[in-house]
């Protein structure tokens, strides 16, 4: 026990919040970093975390990791389509980028400690967006367009199209909307 009934704090359980580790403890942290040098080929800086009822949630410059020492889960921040933290329930949600033909993949995770993380996630998902455009299919429904870029080590750009409420990809027109808009944005923007 340390001063004033608190927990002391020892190397082997917290690193300082000035450390790569930006104060997780320290075998979490080596768990994460070994999971992103799987993945990456390399470890990648720590620019927030949170604390879940079991595990941590991790922000880096180009994923958001979900996890503790027995596994880790990871998400590119450009394939969130959108997401955000609820502040009254304590969760931190979002919808991932699918193709058309495609059910889109929700997450949501609780946080029992945010700190930072959620700020981060909107900076970093919102960072991902080269270009969005929305195209008219019926009045104010429609398709919107995005190019999103990877913020990992290449950049590269994707194409993805969603569609507003009360819009399905059975639609007549959708797909043909869609299709010329990514084709036109391209041109447009010389992203291929």
């Amino acid at each position: 026990m340390g001063k004033n009934g608190r927990m002391a704090r020892t190397p082997a359980t917290r690193s300082p919040w000035w450390s790569r580790s930006r104060g997780l403890p320290v075998a979490t942290h080596r768990s994460w970093v070994a999971s992103m040098t799987e993945l990456r080929g390399g470890p990648a800086r720590i620019l927030a975390w949170a604390r879940m009822p079991a595990g941590y949630c991790i922000g880096s410059p180009a994923l958001l990791s979900y996890g503790d020492q027995d596994g880790w889960e990871h998400v590119g921040w450009h394939e969130i389509q959108r997401g955000g933290w609820n502040a009254e329930l304590g969760e931190l949600s979002w919808i991932e980028v699918a193709d058309p033909d495609e059910i889109a993949r929700r997450r949501t995770i609780p946080l029992t400690e945010p700190g930072r993380l959620p700020e981060l996630f909107r900076e970093r998902v919102a960072a991902t967006i080269a270009v969005e455009r929305f195209v008219p299919i019926a009045g104010e429904r429609g398709v919107i367009v995005t190019a999103r870029r990877d913020l990992g080590r290449d950049g590269a750009i994707s194409w993805h199209s969603s569609l507003t409420r009360g819009l399905t990809w059975q639609t007549e027109g959708a797909r043909d909307a869609a299709d010329r808009a990514v084709r036109d944005l391209r041109t447009e923007y010389d992203f291929h």
